[in-house]
């Protein structure tokens, strides 16, 4: 399976009807294109300079192909995209998130409430496999974590068209890994970043002087998951 996230910084003229327009096309894609699995919108509450997050899957690499060539995607999704498209809502921004994935065997990821908080973290390059490998196991584990209700890390496959544009990294893109947290609310969250776990503290360090210095930058941000609905014709 492939788990995708689009992250859009919304246009500061962007009109409101058009913003809704676009949320709508993005929570209502799977219902046109049935590749489409797991879809849900969310809007960041960090302070991360990002608005918008469409969360999906998609079974394959196939089903991937198959989203990308189909009309609902050129006809409806890139009219709020395309910088020539006069109903452009979003703009460019400095994260270097805007596509972002990885591969995992099912849906591990999958919530139906909550808050989902999403963990962007770029690896040194001069990292071994084993100590990568060791680095993924520790946070997909986070078993010391209380707060955490999910904790699943995946490497970056998906952005390999979106470089740092500042700083070239040598064709890797900004951000390696994804680590995707799940807590039951803002207060789970708040009670984990300020807790006892390693990991918390890790992450309160800035990842200075833990894991042999593998983590040389991570941002984060999250957002609330919405109920699934029934979708109606």
């Amino acid at each position: 399976m492939i788990r995708r996230f689009e992250i859009y910084r919304v246009a500061p003229d962007a009109d409101d009807a058009g913003v809704a327009a676009f949320e709508s096309a993005c929570a209502r894609c799977g219902r046109f294109i049935p590749e489409v699995l797991h879809s849900a919108v969310g809007w960041n509450r960090s302070d991360a300079p990002v608005q918008m997050v469409w969360e999906h899957a998609f079974a394959s690499a196939e089903a991937y192909q198959r989203y990308m060539v189909h009309p609902y995607h050129a006809d409806v999704l890139d009219r709020y995209l395309l910088a020539d498209s006069p109903e452009r809502v979003v703009v460019d921004d400095g994260l270097g998130a805007g596509l972002v994935g990885y591969s995992c065997d099912g849906p591990v990821f999958a919530m139906t409430g909550g808050l989902r908080r999403l963990v962007l973290l770029r690896l040194s390059r001069q990292a071994s496999t084993a100590q990568v490998n060791d680095f993924e196991r520790t946070l997909a584990g986070a078993a010391e974590a209380d707060d955490l209700i999910l904790s699943v890390v995946g490497a970056n496959t998906l952005g390999s068209a979106w470089f740092d544009a500042v700083t070239p990294v040598g064709g890797r893109p900004r951000w390696t890994h994804l680590w995707e947290q799940g807590f039951v609310d803002t207060d789970g969250l708040a009670s984990y970043r300020h807790g006892p776990s390693s990991l918390a503290e890790a992450e309160r360090r800035g990842w200075q002087g833990v894991f042999d210095g593998l983590v040389e930058r991570a941002v984060s941000l999250y957002y609330e998951i919405a109920d699934p609905r029934p979708e109606r014709g």
